[in-house]
Parts: structure tokens; sequence; C-alpha cells
């Protein structure tokens, strides 16, 4: 007699995928060996690379997948499934994760990279580049904090301006092109030149979201542009 009990549990079991290697797609969503592929869109994933090849189907579709590193959860924006070679991750209760599931829209959902300093601050951009680097491209420098192009832009005005308006014009056109398409790379190359680091990539809807996964799952980390907050002076209350 075939024990029924024991079939229905086994049934409940569901295995993750673990990232053995890593590919020039997941290298660029800030993934690691061992990160474990735990939901498709939200949905608890329970197959094989076959399977998560068949998730993203033709064309180049966005969709949101949850990783497991460190007892944390992310979700990056992935259009390719070519993210490395994958093994068998831990097992899990996969009844219960259904139940906790929570369908997850790609849509509206942004990329954004976090980097982190040896002083355990943090900063952060998106993936995708900002309407403000082409709207107000020296405003955006500004407050990116990104000083040697801002510099470069002002030259050149100041050359291009003596020559003629339209000269100016047809620069700043070619100029407003140009920072947009390579502002996030602007932007990684500054903070890697100041000593940090990409510490992960994280899908969110917006700026705020992203500091509030960090403040949940980094408590310790400080945003750096952030107000230090100074300690009270005891002083005069230790003296009454």
């Amino acid at each position: 007699m075939t024990d029924d009990t024991t079939d229905t549990e086994n049934d409940r079991k569901g295995r993750h995928l673990a990232l053995a290697s890593l590919e020039v797609g997941s290298i660029a969503l800030g993934l690691k060996v061992g990160d474990e592929l735990i939901a498709v869109n939200g949905l608890p994933f329970d197959g094989t690379t076959q399977d998560l090849r068949d998730r993203f189907g033709r064309g180049t579709p966005t969709i949101a997948l949850t990783f497991l590193r460190d007892k944390r959860k992310f979700v990056v924006l992935s259009n390719t499934p070519n993210l490395g070679q994958w093994k068998e991750g831990r097992e899990y209760d996969a009844e219960e994760a259904e139940k906790k599931a929570k369908r997850i829209l790609p849509d509206g959902l942004i990329n954004w990279e976090v980097y982190q300093d040896a002083n355990g601050n943090y900063d952060i951009q998106t993936q995708r580049p900002s309407t403000l680097a082409i709207a107000l491209t020296p405003l955006w420098y500004a407050q990116m904090r990104l000083w040697t192009p801002l510099a470069i832009w002002i030259a050149t005005i100041i050359v291009t301006l003596p020559i003629g308006i339209w000269v100016m014009v047809l620069t700043q056109a070619l100029a407003w092109s140009y920072f947009w398409n390579t502002a996030p790379e602007f932007f990684r190359r500054d903070r890697i030149e100041r000593g940090m680091t990409l510490l992960q990539v994280i899908a969110a809807k917006n700026e705020q979201r992203v500091h509030q996964y960090m403040k949940r799952e980094f408590p310790e980390m400080r945003f750096v542009y952030e107000p230090v907050q100074e300690e009270p002076d005891m002083t005069e209350a230790e003296g009454l």
C-alpha cells in the first residue's frame, strides 16, 4: 500500500535554482555566485533552467526575478534568462511559499544600483538614463555630485558661445544626447574612483522605496547625503 501522506508531503517540497557561475547579464544585475532564484514575477519558482527560459519566451520581455542572498530577499528586472550556470539550491516548502506569494508586475519598476563605501555609507542611481540628465543636464550633474562632467559642460558653453549662438546650440544638442546615454556610466566611474563598490541592484518603483529597503535590510548603513545627526551635548546635564 502506498503511503499517501508521504507522497503528499513530497509533493509540497520544491527546490530553488542557485547561480553556480555568472555571465555578463548577471554581473550587470549585481548578482553573485550562490544567489538563489526563488520567484518569477513574485510567484514561487520551482523548475529547471529550461523552465526559466520558457518564462521569458520570445523577444525580450522584462521579468521580475526574486533572489535570496544571506537571508535577504531582493528583486531585479531582467530581459534575459542567460545569467550563468545554475545548480540545485535549497529545498523549500512549496505550499507555504505559494500562500505567502504576492504577484509582482514588472511595469513601473526600475533597476537601482546601490553602491557602498568602507564607512558604511551607500549611494544609489537608476540603470535607466534619467530624464533629468537630458532635460536639465547641469542640474543633474550637480545633484549627482559629478563635478568633472559639469565643468566640461560649462567649458563647452564658454568656448562655443563666442563663435555663434547656433554653434553653441548644436554643440549643446550633441552634448545632451551623449550625456543622457552615458549618464549611468559617468556615475559608476565617479563612485568607483571614490572607493565605492556595487553592493547590489534592487528593482523598485522610486528612490523612496530603495531607501526603505536599505533601512529595513541594512539598518547599519546610512545614505551618503543623509544629514548626520549630532550627539546631544551632555556636559551641562552631567553637571546638574
